[in-house]
């Protein structure tokens, strides 16, 4: 059998830079409606140092200390894939051509310099679920835990997973194929984490 992957951006130790939107931009899923049919991030975002204190998070304008600044997966105050082209790249090279994906390109100041990302945005709403062991609310009809058809899945290279719309277009997480992680991992790309889905 085929594995899946959830695949989404990964923190790390000792302090992480994470692309924050501007103060005063609406919430990821308010925000979602207004990227309809833009090409291109309405706004720029700027590297935030984010450590753990004891009252929670501390941001800081100050990246000094931090590894790897720029990382092929950035996370970000939106937790949208922002990807670097490196994984743009390779994600375009694997694609079966069924999965309906376009790019918004994102700014991103940090350290001195600027650099180009991409958001990964779906097209249509993809087919995946394996509904007989899916875990759906009751009340709502939401997803609680996804059980994806591999019937289905096949077809696909990266997929989301079904939510209320308009959030599956831009979904905080990826589900991608075992070939592409591979390639992923073969390129060494940064700030990646991979979890095993369930899939039947």
């Amino acid at each position: 059998m085929n594995n899946y992957f959830l695949f989404t951006g990964k923190d790390s130790p000792g302090g992480v830079a994470s692309a924050f939107a501007p103060k005063d931009t609406k919430l990821a899923h308010d925000l979602m409606s207004d990227l309809d049919n833009v090409n291109e991030m309405p706004f720029e975002f700027n590297l935030v140092k984010l450590t753990v204190g004891r009252k929670g998070l501390i941001e800081s304008d100050d990246l000094s200390g931090i590894n790897e600044i720029w990382k092929d997966y950035q996370i970000n105050s939106l937790v949208y894939p922002i990807l670097s082209e490196k994984l743009k790249t390779i994600i375009e090279n694997n694609l079966t051509g069924k999965e309906g994906i376009e790019w918004i390109s994102a700014k991103i100041n940090g350290n001195g310099e600027q650099r180009i990302y991409y958001i990964l945005r779906f097209k249509k709403l993809l087919d995946v679920l394996d509904t007989e062991k899916t875990i759906f609310n009751e009340l709502t009809g939401g997803v609680i835990i996804p059980r994806f058809s591999l019937e289905k899945v096949q077809n696909f290279s990266v997929f989301h997973r079904p939510t209320a719309y308009p959030l599956w277009r831009i979904p905080s997480g990826l589900y991608i194929s075992d070939k592409l992680k591979k390639a992923i991992q073969k390129e060494k790309c940064t700030g990646v984490s991979f979890e095993k889905t369930m899939v039947s």
